[in-house]
């Protein structure tokens, strides 16, 4: 696999979800333009990603579990709880 592949394929992910900026985005897709191989992998998970979002409900969070994840996040990595 070619550098260029690698590289492509570790950052599909960011890439369909819409989690990169603009020079990055670019450098994706026109690699994508012009790899099938990369192309048929990304259509893949978008397809796969497409899937998942139909079938699972659009359920609220409940506010508790919100705010549980809120903080945590809100911790920093040293002394963030390993069980939360």
């Amino acid at each position: 696999m070619k550098p260029e592949c690698q590289q492509a394929l570790q950052d599909i992910e960011r890439f369909l979800d819409g989690e990169m900026g603009e020079p990055e985005r670019g450098l994706i897709d026109e690699h994508l333009r012009g790899c099938t191989p990369c192309m048929e992998r990304a259509d893949f998970k978008r397809s796969v990603k497409e899937l998942i979002a139909s079938r699972c409900g659009c359920d609220d969070l409940p506010p508790e579990l919100r705010e549980r994840i809120s903080g945590v996040l809100q911790t920093s990595p040293r002394t963030a709880p390993h069980d939360a």
